[in-house]
C-alpha cells in the first residue's frame, strides 16, 4: 500500500481463490477489521469513499463478490446464499476473525444470510438501505423505485454503476435480480444475534421509512439512523457521516465487551474515588442514543 495524492493512504488490492474463483478485494487502513459489502449491479469500488473514511481507525476490506468488478465470474450467477458462502470464504481466506460488516442494498441480504447461518463468524452489522421491502417485491415496483432513486444519486455513481453493469452482464443481472426479489430478509431479521445499525437516507427511493422502521422492529438488537436529504447510496454521498455512526457502533460494542469481561473477574474492593473515575467513560453515546430503544436518530452535518 503506497501513499496517494494529498498524503492520503492509497487503496490496496488482494486476490484470493474461493471455490476455484479468483475473488478480488480492495484493502485500506489499519486496526480492527471491517468488511464492506456492495449491492446489486455494482462492485466494491462504490464502497471506497466509505472505506477511506473508515481507514484511519480500521482495517477495511471491500470485496468484489463473484461475478462483479475484478472478481472472476462463476459458471452460473450466484444467488443470495451462494454470495454469502463466497463472502464467508473470502473472510476466511483474508484471515479475519468476527469482523464487523457494513452493507448496502442487496449486500444487506447477503450479510444477514451469513449472520444467521454462521453467527460465530460475524461481528456487529450496519445495514444501509436494506432490501427488499416485501410490499415492493415485484420487479415492476423495483424498476420504478430504481428510476426514482437514480434522479437523486450523483452522476459519478451512475457512471460507476453503468461500468459495473457491463462487466457483470445483462443475463447475470437478470438471474441475480430474481434471487434478490425472492429472498425473504424479513424472515431472517428476528434471528440475527448481532447488534445491528440500520441506516436510511431520507430520500431513499428503494427503502421507505415504514420498511426501515419494520426492519429495526424485527431485529432483536436493532437501531435506526436517518440521514436527511440523502438517497439510497448514502454511504457514497456522505461517507464521513456514515463512517462516524459506524465508529460509534463499534466503539460501543468494544466498551460493552470490556464490561462483560470485567464482570467475570474476581470481586475486589474499589475505593470510592477510583469507582467514580471508572464511570466517566460509561456515559451513553449521544449519537446512537439508548440501545434498548428503537427510536430513529436523524443526523445532520457537523
Amino acid at each position: 500500500m503506497t501513499g496517494g495524492p494529498n498524503g492520503q493512504v492509497a487503496v490496496g488490492s488482494r486476490r484470493v481463490v474461493i471455490g476455484g474463483l479468483g475473488v478480488h478485494t480492495w484493502t485500506i487502513g489499519a486496526g480492527p477489521p471491517v468488511v464492506l459489502v456492495h449491492g446489486f449491479g455494482v462492485s466494491g469500488r462504490y464502497m471506497l469513499p466509505l472505506a477511506r473514511s473508515l481507514a484511519e481507525r480500521f482495517s477495511v476490506f471491500a470485496p468484489d463478490l463473484p461475478g462483479y468488478g475484478r472478481s472472476e465470474k462463476p459458471r452460473a450467477p450466484l444467488g443470495i446464499e451462494g454470495l454469502a458462502d463466497a463472502l464467508a470464504g473470502c473472510v476466511d481466506a483474508l484471515g479475519l476473525e468476527r469482523p464487523a460488516f457494513v452493507a448496502n442494498s442487496m449486500g444487506c441480504q447477503v450479510v444477514t444470510d451469513l449472520a444467521v447461518r454462521l453467527p460465530e463468524r460475524v461481528g456487529p452489522l450496519a445495514l444501509i438501505g436494506p432490501t427488499v421491502d416485501p410490499r415492493r417485491r415485484r420487479a415492476r415496483r423495483q424498476a420504478f423505485s430504481a428510476l426514482r432513486d437514480m434522479a437523486k444519486e450523483p452522476l459519478s455513481l451512475m457512471a460507476l454503476a453503468a461500468h459495473d453493469d457491463l462487466v457483470h452482464g445483462v443475463g447475470a443481472l437478470v438471474a441475480t435480480a430474481r434471487s434478490v426479489l425472492t429472498d425473504r430478509i424479513e424472515d431472517r431479521l428476528p434471528l440475527i444475534e448481532q447488534p445491528t445499525l440500520v441506516v436510511r437516507g431520507e430520500e431513499d427511493g428503494f427503502v421507505s421509512a415504514e420498511w426501515a422502521e419494520q426492519v429495526v422492529a424485527l431485529l432483536p438488537r436493532g437501531r435506526l439512523v436517518v440521514v436527511p436529504k440523502e438517497p439510497h447510496a448514502v454511504h457514497y454521498t456522505r461517507p464521513d457521516l456514515v463512517a462516524r455512526v459506524v465508529r460509534e457502533l463499534l466503539l460501543e460494542e468494544t466498551e460493552q465487551a470490556r464490561d462483560e469481561r470485567s464482570r467475570n473477574f474476581p470481586h475486589r474492593h474499589v475505593p470510592a474515588r477510583q469507582e467514580d473515575e471508572a464511570r466517566v467513560g460509561q456515559r451513553p453515546l449521544p449519537l446512537l442514543g439508548d440501545p434498548s430503544r428503537y427510536e430513529p436518530v436523524a443526523l445532520t452535518p457537523d
